[in-house]
């Protein structure tokens, strides 16, 4: 698998200028994988808020039901870089939470196949309680032409919404 990015420009509700990209390493397909890079963007004020609920993906395994095969993965704690910038990473879990070898396959599939993108998102609504866009922009990005444009509605993502927001009322 070649190095891409994905890109999300406005995922939150009524913030258009705080966003995130996901980058996946080129790696080869028979590789355990390998750690993706999550690159969180936006105004201070809302970034402050962010951060503060980012910080509870690293307990995700407690904060919710993570018994499933989709659930072999974590999120290390997210690091403020600057006022306006944060970066956290995915990692792959399959192998070390499910010794059974069926499950840790099945778990490996879920990681690979489902854009991060979408797991991120999932997330920032369960564990968050995040209020997400009813629209939400993709941009798939392989660093060559031609670039992916999608839009998915916010229940394509998660059937449920949060109600807390990142701005101040």
């Amino acid at each position: 698998m070649e190095e891409f990015v994905i890109k999300v420009p406005a995922p939150f509700s009524g913030l258009g200028d705080l966003g995130f990209s996901a980058r996946y390493p080129a790696q080869t397909w028979n590789e355990r994988l390998r750690d993706i890079t999550v690159i969180i963007e936006g105004p201070a004020q809302p970034m402050s808020r962010l951060v503060e609920t980012l910080s509870l993906f690293a307990d995700k395994d407690r904060l919710v039901d993570a018994t499933a095969d989709d659930e072999a993965y974590a999120w290390t704690p997210p690091v403020s870089l600057t006022d306006e910038v944060c970066v956290m990473a995915f990692r792959d879990r399959s192998l070390v939470v499910h010794p059974d070898a069926s499950r840790a396959e099945r778990g490996y599939v879920w990681n690979l196949v489902r854009p991060l993108a979408f797991t991120f998102l999932r997330d920032c609504v369960r564990i968050g309680q995040l209020r997400l866009a009813e629209r939400i922009a993709f941009v798939i990005d392989p660093g060559r032409p031609p670039l992916v444009d999608l839009e998915l509605v916010q229940q394509a993502i998660t059937p449920v919404n949060g109600s807390r927001l990142l701005f101040a009322a």
